[in-house]
């Protein structure tokens, strides 16, 4: 099934200069986002129970994964295994435009669920 990013509605993030499109499978979900203004993001690191991918389709992202830093550039993945404490820190000159996958889906991030929230913060 091809999934039409333009058919889901845009999220923007409260706070952030980021919007997120959501598709949910009965397995996984997948976010586009997209952060089109370089510079500090200011995310506070958390941790959840859902398994996710970040993949990196334009642009770059600095990103902490457990105290590790990495430079995501267009074409790079990262893996962050469930219960890992993680945060994306400053996107590049370009912006950026990413994919996180989760499994199991992050449902509590569907428009107009009750659900709470999977972040965990310490």
């Amino acid at each position: 099934m091809k999934i039409d990013w333009n058919d889901h509605e845009e999220v923007k993030v409260e706070g952030v200069a980021l919007t997120r499109r959501f598709a949910f499978g009965q397995e996984m979900s997948c976010l586009r986002v997209v952060a089109d203004q370089p510079g500090d993001l200011n995310l506070e690191p958390h941790w959840h129970e859902n398994e996710q991918w970040v993949v990196v389709t334009q642009g770059s992202i600095r990103f902490v994964c457990e105290g590790d830093e990495y430079q995501l550039d267009a074409g790079d993945v990262a893996f962050i295994p469930a219960r890992q404490r993680h945060t994306a820190t400053l996107v590049g000159d370009e912006g950026a435009v990413l994919l996180e996958l989760s499994a199991p889906p992050r449902l509590d991030l569907v428009p107009g669920s009750i659900l709470p929230s999977a972040m965990k913060y310490d």
